[in-house]
């Protein structure tokens, strides 16, 4: 490997003068593929705009992302077994819905998910990363999202209207609006677990509890001022309060128990549908307004990629000398037709998806 245009022209004219060496030496080391294996930068692209499910109102877990956690152990008949978390992800308003999975079977995961469905809702579309991420999880984690892909479940997927979509691989970011709160779920179960030990019953109220507090959080600007509107969270758009709030206060005993006639019942009826509205109206107003200013946008590389190209696939944890090389085949546009992926051919013959931040152009 040369040290770089300088130090290679100072050992060259302890022997040799050449004329015009420097312009020489310069398109040399240009040209080095072991110099460029070192050199090459990832390609960088302009942040996409949030997608339209993000920014559009619908039911809480109509647009959902599902993310896999663990293992937890739990205690049972004296012996201690793993088991997982199934992480479901509102990318509306936010909510989370926590399921404790026994095994890594299709059936359970199936439960799991009917169980969703049955306190949440149906889900229409169903976001996941890609099961080839987990190659270096746990075994048993990595059969569980096999078990997403069994025919017993896209039968069931189909019978519901469910579709299924994945994220390229090894490009988390993809699903940041899930991704970010399994780190909210883990930071959480580290505080309250500790090192206790909890049998399968007492780890499902665990998560329950996680399941409201992370419920409860504020998505919009929480104020200091008393008068100041109350900040909106997850579980206003699916009980109407945050979880974690107080109780009211009791009625007094003449109008505990009040005789609704018809105007009062529509009167009440229309006061929630006011309700509902001016949930939304902050989540427009407050909520998506914060989320564009913190949604930034990247420089785009100046030079972009093309089929052909030789290229470096980025590994994780993996010294740079061990990636292997690969051709781009194919390219993959976004929403806003701006290259975000593309599909590289390796010397064995395996063709790999990857993003374009994970690709390394050697420019041959």
């Amino acid at each position: 490997m040369h040290s770089g245009a300088r130090d290679t022209l100072v050992q060259i004219r302890e022997r040799y003068w050449i004329l015009r060496a420097r312009q020489l030496v310069k398109s040399t080391v240009a040209r080095c593929i072991v110099c460029k294996r070192f050199k090459a930068r990832a390609r960088q692209q302009v942040t996409a705009p949030l997608p339209k499910y993000r920014i559009t109102e619908s039911p809480p877990f109509e647009v959902t992302g599902v993310d896999f956690a663990g293992p937890l152990y739990v205690k049972e008949n004296g012996s201690v077994k793993k088991s997982y978390i199934a992480q479901f992800t509102c990318a509306v308003t936010r909510a989370v819905h926590l399921e404790l999975v026994s095994d890594q079977s299709t059936e359970t995961f199936l439960l799991a998910l009917k169980r969703l469905i049955s306190r949440k809702g149906l889900c229409k579309v169903i976001y996941s990363d890609n099961a080839k991420t987990f190659m270096r999880a746990d075994q048993d984690l990595k059969e569980l999202w096999k078990a997403i892909e069994e025919p017993q479940l896209l039968a069931f997927y189909s019978e519901r209207g469910i579709t299924w979509r994945f994220i390229a691989e090894r490009a988390a970011w993809w699903g940041g609006f899930w991704e970010r709160l399994v780190r909210s779920v883990k930071t959480c179960l580290r505080k309250v677990l500790g090192r206790a030990s909890f049998n399968f019953e007492e780890m499902c109220t665990v998560l329950a509890e996680v399941e409201a507090i992370l419920n409860s959080r504020p998505l919009t600007f929480v104020h200091n001022e008393v008068d100041e509107p109350q900040p909106l969270t997850p579980a206003h758009f699916l009980v109407g309060k945050r979880i974690t709030s107080l109780p009211p206060k009791p009625f007094p005993d003449d109008t505990q128990h009040p005789t609704l006639n018809k105007e009062e019942m529509t009167r009440r009826w229309k006061y929630r549908q006011r309700l509902v509205t001016s949930f939304w109206n902050s989540w427009r107003r407050d909520y998506l307004l914060d989320l564009k200013s913190a949604h930034c946008c990247d420089t785009p590389q100046p030079t972009p990629l093309k089929a052909g190209d030789v290229v470096l696939i980025v590994e994780d944890n993996t010294p740079r000398q061990t990636w292997k090389l690969g051709k781009i085949e194919g390219l993959f546009a976004g929403r806003d037709g701006l290259v975000r992926s593309c599909s590289v051919r390796t010397a064995s013959g395996t063709l790999l998806r990857r993003p374009i931040q994970l690709i390394y152009c050697l420019e041959i």
